[in-house]
């Protein structure tokens, strides 16, 4: 997330391979840049929400899912959304100050993505995200595991300049599924009651 939004390019398109098809109730982009991921993601799901620091370019987002200006995913209740997605900025050290693309010199960046993102899913949701070859593994393995999630490799891409892979967090038999109509974040809910049971809305005073 920076100034402008992510322009799509090859990891754009290797995430949205990986959301392809999916489904469920309630999803959440993390980063939205562009918007392009939030178009796909609102084919399957009932609930789409994207959060940036500017709004998307794209127009088609409008029309199925809500943006959030805000930094990852602050505004948000613990365990709400039935998959959440993300394409942080995974280069380390970049130094460009650049926020799009720079994930920190140990990449501490991604790895607070991640951690924000696995606080937001629901205890029977996944987690896409992207990184390059970069990135220690096992880092990003530990903070899946302290929240009784597994992480494995879902896509791969080879650049001449760098590989390219979507991960997946879930619980060990966790998918992203359609959920029933009582369980739906969009049927029989009201616009601002599934606001405010998705967002951190104050509890009305007694």
């Amino acid at each position: 997330m920076s100034g402008t939004p992510y322009i799509s390019s090859d990891d754009s398109a290797l995430l949205r391979g990986a959301i392809r098809g999916r489904s469920g109730g309630a999803c959440l982009e993390i980063g939205a840049g562009n918007g392009g991921n939030l178009v796909e993601l609102a084919k399957g799901f009932e609930t789409t929400a994207g959060t940036d620091l500017t709004r998307p370019s794209m127009r088609d987002w409008a029309e199925s899912s809500n943006v959030v200006l805000a930094d990852r995913a602050g505004c948000f209740r613990d365990g709400v959304f039935d998959l959440v997605v993300l394409n942080p900025p995974y280069l380390a050290g970049a130094g460009t100050g650049d926020l799009a693309v720079d994930g920190g010199a140990e990449l501490e960046v991604p790895l607070a993505f991640l951690e924000e993102a696995l606080r937001v899913v629901r205890g029977d949701g996944s987690v896409l995200f992207l990184l390059n070859q970069e990135a220690d593994l096992g880092v990003f393995e530990r903070a899946c595991g302290v929240r009784g999630f597994e992480l494995r490799r879902v896509a791969t891409l080879r650049l001449f300049f760098e590989v390219l892979s979507v991960y997946e967090a879930a619980s060990a038999e966790g998918h992203t599924r359609p959920r029933s109509t009582s369980e739906g974040a969009g049927s029989g809910h009201s616009e601002t009651s599934t606001a405010r049971r998705l967002h951190q809305v104050p509890a009305s005073p007694s």
